[in-house]
């Protein structure tokens, strides 16, 4: 045989003739496996598959040339072809002979008819995979199983996209980019995956904030390849992935985007601060805190001021949270005011301060005193100490209960000296109290003050919310009673927090009505009599008219394997064929089945058959297009219980009878059985016997004085879950005395109700015997008594026998002499 290191050798390089070279030797740890598609050398060493049995001896030992089938060294060969007529790089198949690449040796698939390809192959490194993966059939990789089917070629083998059938089928939307314009709107764009049957599938968006475990929900309603999200976060970063339902059936993705929002308009700054400098006249100082919520980087403040009287407003910008206004008017008031800045626009402007321009002059802050507090309240104090007049007070309260929003109640007031009572307070809050006075040389700088109520704060509601029209979402929440809860929504991420639409209710749940085809935000608080923390804010897309789900589903008529359910159409009168799809999804077995019904009726009725006795099942319906769906969840009816249940009693036990209950149960199978249980009532136990196929049981080790009810069913399955009707026997085992008289005599009724009748039935046929043989007597009597009285007829010259009644006068003539025999006159000759 020829090296392959050599051969590779004399190609790659041309050595000198005169040069002396010299190999030594050099040693290498062996891998203890080999990869897939690798061969082992006897010495430890990997080689690849396709160099074993090739003619070349590449493992240092040969043990890749091994056993193997005798080649010619040929160079060229045809297919068919005869033995030894194929080259280096193919393998000879015998029956038929034909040639076939190198690579196809032991590669997993019998390329030759006999599978001389795959015999003596070596022994290839395993790769398990784990429960919710997919092996490629070469064993080179595992891919996840929503990988499997989904029109892309993830195994090199192309063996995932082998064997698809309908339930193996996933749908797996392509090449999802996204775009976002200046108003913060979110497009996603993506491609239909190839035969999807756009008529009874829609697109469901999922996205979650980066971080986050848990996805929400965003339905489409729609088969189109394009939707707009206007319900993100402002500048968040989002994993978006979009996947497709199918009827009932959704077909998973882990395939995502990440995706980052626009920046949104900034709150307001917070704390603006206003002084006059001492060493210059016409200058204002404003210094203020920088929004909670930027929903963005701010790039500058815009700061505008305005004299008293004039209803015109200057501005300048300012780079950080401080500014000087300079060249103003000098013992004039001014009023100010501040808003930040990101590349979205300006944002909302902070409260409006006042101060007047004289120089030298301070106004001092007041002072803030807490005289009390509880759950759900809080009481203070404001005063200035300084002789500059105080016309009244601002008062602003701040509290948070997530970080989507800092909420804020503004009060003023008029007067010097103040105290009051804040109530509508939550318990376990911590508010920071922000004031200042209203002076005639302006506004004072702020006071302020931090106070935790007491108590424990009540939990936030839960809310779920959907669209049942194209104009009503129906909200249910939990939490407290006897409170009102505030319901606020909104189209936007924005405008929920900062300016949404509400209305109140004191109940649990609420029917919204919206003004048109939109995505909304809701969420739902108490607002009286406090304001509690706020639900998480659930996202719900209107239905369009064409999606509308079927109204007043309900069931007609149930039976042991078959259901009569009932609906109307989602609009009045139809003027077209509208199709339905019901999906009947077993709440025990864990199995689906869809059915498809066409109807222009404004009412629709259709019977599920094929249902097993007992079982559970949720019932879905819906327009074929995938609309909004209708559901019920119904209970088939139990098999019956057994008649005719007996009990007869031995000496030591008692037998259990009954009637099969396959004379009246055609969907019953004997082979299903009985299960028999008992019940002790002295203690008060309840005891499961054991299964039976026949139609008796054997029930030993009773106890005297103990009361039994027994029961007998059909089997239960799936963990008795579906069971029979039972058929009960009370059973009175007692002890002796006067109570065994009582059993005894309620036996002794036992057996006469079965020798009774058998005695009648004996009467009766001796009755019969007797009248039948008193019969026969009457009849033999009369013929004796015909014999006595005969006589010899002169006329007709023979004997008669008679009763004596038909005597003749002139009877010599008789021939013959009749009589004895009941049925057949005896003749005499």
């Amino acid at each position: 045989m020829i090296s392959r290191l050599a051969t590779a050798q004399s190609c790659a390089w041309h050595w000198p003739p005169s040069a002396d070279l010299h190999i030594l030797p050099f040693s290498t740890p062996a891998p203890s496996t080999c990869l897939p598609n690798y061969y082992r050398c006897s010495s430890g060493t990997c080689v690849m598959d396709t160099w074993v049995c090739d003619g070349y001896r590449d493992c240092a030992d040969g043990s890749d040339e091994e056993a193997c089938p005798s080649l010619a060294n040929v160079t060229a060969a045809s297919t068919p072809t005869q033995l030894g007529r194929c080259d280096r790089f193919e393998f000879e198949c015998h029956q038929p002979k034909k040639c076939i690449p190198n690579w196809k040796r032991c590669d997993g698939h019998r390329d030759c008819q006999d599978g001389r390809d795959e015999a003596n192959c070596p022994t290839h490194s395993t790769l398990t995979c784990m429960s919710r993966e997919f092996q490629c059939e070469d064993g080179e990789a595992c891919i996840v199983l929503s990988e499997r089917c989904d029109g892309f070629l993830d195994c090199s083998d192309e063996s995932d996209e082998k064997a698809c059938s309908d339930e193996l089928t996933v749908y797996k939307v392509q090449n999802l980019q996204w775009t976002a314009d200046f108003s913060g709107d979110v497009t996603l764009t993506w491609m239909r995956p190839k035969k999807m049957p756009s008529a009874s599938c829609v697109y469901n968006v999922y996205y979650r904030v980066v971080g986050e475990s848990i996805w929400k929900t965003l339905e489409t309603h729609s088969n189109k390849t394009n939707t707009v999200l206007k319900v993100l976060k402002p500048d968040t970063t989002y994993q978006v992935k979009v996947q497709v339902q199918c009827l009932s059936k959704a077909h998973n993705t882990n395939d995502f985007v990440t995706l980052r929002t626009p920046e949104g308009l900034p709150d307001a700054p917070r704390n603006l601060q206003l002084s006059l400098p001492r060493e210059a006249e016409g200058v204002i100082v404003g210094h203020w805190a920088p929004p909670i919520h930027t929903h963005g980087l701010i790039r500058e403040y815009i700061v505008e001021y305005s004299r008293s009287g004039s209803k015109m407003w200057a501005s300048q910008r300012a780079a950080s949270n401080f500014t000087e206004i300079n060249n103003l008017l000098v013992n004039t008031l001014y009023t100010v005011r501040v808003a930040a800045v990101t590349s979205r626009g300006i944002g909302n402007w902070s409260d409006s301060k006042c101060i007047t321009t004289i120089k030298g002059k301070v106004i001092p802050r007041p002072d803030i005193h807490i005289d009390s507090y509880g759950e759900n309240y809080l009481s203070f104090t404001l005063t200035m100490e300084s002789d500059i007049k105080v016309n009244g007070y601002a008062v602003s309260l701040f509290w948070a209960f997530d970080t989507h929003k800092q909420e804020k109640r503004t009060l003023n007031f008029r007067g010097s000296i103040l105290s009051h009572k804040v109530g509508n307070l939550t318990a376990h809050t911590s508010y920071e109290i922000s004031a200042w006075a209203k002076t005639d040389l302006g506004d004072s700088p702020l006071a302020f003050e931090h106070v935790m109520t007491r108590g424990v704060r009540p939990p936030a509601p839960s809310l779920k919310a959907k669209a049942i029209n194209q104009t009503a979402v129906e909200c249910t929440w939990t939490g407290p009673r006897n409170v009102v809860y505030g319901i606020f929504y909104a189209t936007s991420f924005l405008d929920l927090y900062r300016n949404p639409k509400s209305l109140t209710t004191s109940l649990h749940n609420k029917t919204v009505i919206v003004s048109k085809d939109e995505q909304y935000l809701f969420l739902v608080r108490v607002v009286v009599p406090y304001q509690g923390p706020l639900s998480d804010y659930v996202v719900v897309k209107m239905i369009p008219d064409s999606r509308l789900p079927p109204r007043h589903l309900h069931v007609v008529h149930t039976g042991k394997t078959s259901v009569v359910i009932k609906w109307e159409s989602p609009y009045d009168s139809p003027d077209q064929d509208l199709l339905y799809a019901i999906a009947v999804k077993d709440l025990i077995r864990k199995t689906d089945r869809s059915y498809k019904v066409k109807s222009r009726n404004s009412t629709v009725e259709y019977t599920l058959n094929k249902l097993e006795p007992g079982g559970k099942y949720h019932i879905i319906v819906q327009l074929g297009n995938m609309s909004k769906d209708a559901s019920i969840k119904i209970t088939t009816v139990s098999l019956s219980a057994p008649d005719a249940l007996k009990i007869i009693t031995e000496n030591d036990h008692v037998l259990l009878f009954w009637k099969s209950l396959g004379l009246k149960e055609k969907h019953f199978n004997e082979s299903r059985g009985y299960e028999i249980h008992m019940y002790d009532s002295a203690m008060n136990i309840t005891a499961y016997l054991g299964n039976t196929t026949d139609n008796f049981f054997k029930i030993s080790n009773l106890k005297m004085g103990h009361n039994y009810t027994f029961t007998v069913q059909a089997r239960c399955l799936f963990g008795s879950q579906i069971c029979g009707e039972p058929a009960i026997l009370l059973y009175d085992e007692l002890g002796s005395g006067a109570d065994a008289s009582a059993m005894q005599a309620a036996r002794s009724t036992d057996v006469a109700a079965v020798v009774v009748p058998i005695l009648f039935l004996i009467l009766l046929s001796l009755g019969v015997g007797f009248a039948i043989l008193y019969t026969k007597h009457r009849r033999l009597q009369s013929s004796f008594t015909a014999f006595a009285n005969s006589h010899y007829s002169s006329r007709l010259g023979s004997a008669i026998f008679s009763s004596g009644d038909d005597l003749g006068e002139d009877d010599e003539d008789a021939p013959m002499i009749t009589g004895f025999s009941d049925d057949v006159p005896m003749v005499i000759a």
